[in-house]
């Protein structure tokens, strides 16, 4: 257990946890807090499915609800459903690196997943206050903070204590098993520098895509009014009307992209077979979510504004 190192600072949290992934960090984090099975932890069904298996290998209960958007709660949203179910533990992701704005609930856990983001701030440039009880920060490659492998867990408490550090009875992979705690040092400095480097040039993409689209019949960009997202993912909601056109120009531009966030935890066999509840599962209707990598190079970027000035003015 590391005290007051610099993400401590950071993050405003007094503990920082090395574990060997962000998995492994929810669900040790998840047994530390000693619940019962019949606790109920409450995610969002366009959360990885990772976080899914972190609370069923935890032994808990999860209840699964669909962002009336697609992406994020609202503060409603998310009463109505605390209202409805008795909620222990909410899992907050920060979806895409766009902020999840988080309910002052009494004893209500709320656990930060901050793995698609990092240095998350306002329109007005002030920096964002983490209100979870217990913020998760995945390490992985794909990550905006990396370090190729590991995962932390930030607390104000000591949560070592409660932590089986050593146990067999977790794992990382199918085919490899490993204990929670990872051993050795992590260069903090070095990968917040490489992290500031990387979320600069995601903003920097993200602006050229909200010029490309902004305006675009049949076209959404998903809407950020008071945050300055990291972006590791840039949103946009396309009519089925024309997906398939869209899709032939990133693909002649060289874009990378994603349609949707894989399945729904919702949509997935698992459900039927553990009897998980699902909430508010809403149809994406006429829309169909696209996802831009802001790790797209600007050359493809601009063959991507040409590309799309010719589809509409043609």
């Amino acid at each position: 257990m590391e005290e007051n190192n610099i993400l401590c600072n950071f993050y405003k949290k007094k503990y920082c946890l090395p574990v060997y992934s962000g998995t492994l960090a929810i669900e040790g984090l998840l047994k530390s807090l000693k619940l019962k099975n019949t606790d109920k932890i409450l995610i969002s069904s366009i959360s990885c499915y990772s976080i899914l298996e972190a609370i069923l290998n935890a032994g808990l209960t999860p209840i699964i609800a669909t962002p009336k958007n697609g992406i994020l709660f609202s503060i409603e949203e998310l009463k109505k459903i605390l209202k409805q179910e008795k909620i222990k533990v909410y899992i907050a992701v920060h979806q895409y690196g766009y902020y999840q704005e988080l309910p002052k609930i009494n004893n209500l856990i709320v656990i930060e997943d901050l793995s698609q983001t990092w240095n998350l701030k306002k329109k007005d440039g002030t920096k964002i206050e983490y209100y979870g009880d217990y913020l998760i920060q995945s390490l992985g490659s794909s990550k905006p903070l990396s370090n190729s492998i590991g995962g932390l867990i930030l607390s104000d408490i000591d949560i070592s204590k409660n932590f089986d550090l050593k146990t067999k009875k977790s794992r990382m992979t199918k085919s490899k098993l490993l204990e929670y705690y990872y051993p050795l040092k992590i260069n903090y400095k070095k990968i917040i520098a490489k992290a500031n480097k990387k979320i600069f040039n995601q903003r920097y993409n993200a602006k050229k895509f909200n010029l490309i689209f902004a305006g675009k019949k049949s076209i959404d960009i998903f809407p950020n009014d008071n945050y300055s997202s990291c972006y590791h993912r840039y949103v946009i909601k396309v009519n089925r009307s024309i997906v398939n056109q869209l899709i032939n120009i990133f693909e002649k531009a060289k874009i990378n992209y994603e349609l949707e966030y894989k399945l729904k935890l919702s949509d997935l066999p698992i459900i039927n077979e553990y009897k998980i509840k699902t909430l508010n599962d809403y149809s994406s209707g006429e829309y169909i979510m696209v996802l831009l990598k802001t790790n797209n190079s600007l050359f493809n970027i601009n063959k991507l504004k040409k590309e799309m000035e010719k589809f509409y003015e043609g």
